[in-house]
């Protein structure tokens, strides 16, 4: 029997194609995660790059203007050794790919409530600092009660002052007791002063200095963030990943979507009561990036229960961005089955 190939055919369209300044937005439920769906988009890229590295010079031209080749991975539920470990089962070294700096990967979960002290870590990495917003965001915080204005507030860079490498990834850190904007104003400063670093590492190494950014920006469940940082909302966190798309050529962003989180809060039951706070935040930051995205990709189990050679169900819709049909990414929904040597076959209901 041949060895499936890395990326399912079916997959390719809505994988191997990412428009500039494109959003997608992949949405998963306890029971159906998203990882090995964020490892295709890796493969995806990261090979590409290889292949654009052994091709002439006209090549890399051509494709440059449509595709990314360097990725930023920022995740909030997995760290690098799942990462390096998942990789692998598909046939990626990514600690490889950092050494050549194609890939840089920021861990916003071992360290992230460790009580590390702030650190003003961005002035290092040659990144200006507004009040009141994160680098290039042109966010203003709004008074809560009043009209939007820019307020003067401090913003520390609080990651750990580490080269971001193989060995020593980015952590991100938030302080013990910190709360509302500042927060997100710092982890946008620790996330852009990596994609910098990466975009004048790609610089250095081509022959045109001024090609455009081709920076893939994947953020792996940044939902928890809003879930466990006090002080801020579903229109905060928006704004923040909107800042960070202003600097990437293209980004992914993993949520999660069980019933009770999105789902409740437009449910007010007599029997589940009214939706929670952490519901209707949760519930409006998913519904706007989609309405946001080109592309929005949903996870979920079979509406029949579990099944022993189906995963789950994977539907891929047009987002409120929409996205280029002559690509061959059309509305559609498939089964997917996720093997235990990593490999994934997906297939249309009825198929084999």
């Amino acid at each position: 029997m041949p060895a499936q190939p890395p990326i399912p055919p079916l997959l390719t369209p809505y994988i191997s194609t990412l428009s500039p300044q494109s959003l997608t937005l992949v949405t998963s439920v306890l029971a159906a995660t998203s990882n090995w769906l964020v490892l295709r988009y890796l493969y995806s890229v990261l090979s590409r790059s290889t292949a654009l590295g052994q091709a002439n010079d006209n090549d890399v031209h051509r494709d440059s203007s449509r595709a990314a080749k360097r990725i930023v991975l920022v995740s909030f539920l997995r760290d690098w050794v799942f990462w390096k470990a998942e990789g692998k089962r598909l046939g990626l070294d990514l600690q490889r790919f950092v050494d050549a700096d194609r890939l840089r990967f920021v861990d916003g979960l071992t360290g992230l409530f460790d009580g590390q002290p702030q650190q003003q870590n961005s002035r290092s990495a040659g990144i200006p600092t507004r009040p009141g917003a994160g680098p290039g965001s042109g966010r203003t915080i709004p008074m809560r009660g009043g009209p939007a204005e820019s307020i003067p507030v401090r913003t520390h860079s609080t990651a750990n002052v580490m080269p971001t490498s193989s060995t020593n990834p980015k952590q991100l850190h938030i302080s013990s007791g910190s709360g509302g904007m500042p927060v997100l104003n710092g982890l946008e400063n620790d996330i852009l002063s990596v994609i910098k670093s990466i975009v004048a590492k790609g610089a250095d190494n081509q022959h045109n200095k001024d090609e455009e950014q081709d920076v893939l920006l994947i953020i792996d469940q940044p939902d928890f963030v809003l879930a466990a940082t006090p002080g801020i909302d579903a229109d905060d966190m928006s704004d923040w990943i909107m800042g960070l798309q202003q600097h990437v050529h293209s980004t992914i962003v993993t949520t999660s979507a069980d019933f009770p989180l999105v789902h409740n809060a437009n449910e007010a039951s007599h029997d589940n009561g009214p939706p929670t706070p952490l519901e209707r935040h949760h519930a409006a930051f998913v519904v706007g990036l989609a309405h946001r995205a080109s592309m929005v990709l949903q996870l979920r189990m079979l509406d029949t229960g579990a099944a022993k050679d189906v995963s789950g169900v994977m539907r891929m819709s047009k987002g409120g961005g929409g996205f280029d049909a002559d690509d061959g990414a059309v509305e559609k929904e498939v089964l997917y089955f996720v093997q235990r040597d990593g490999g994934v076959k997906v297939f249309g209901r009825g198929e084999v």
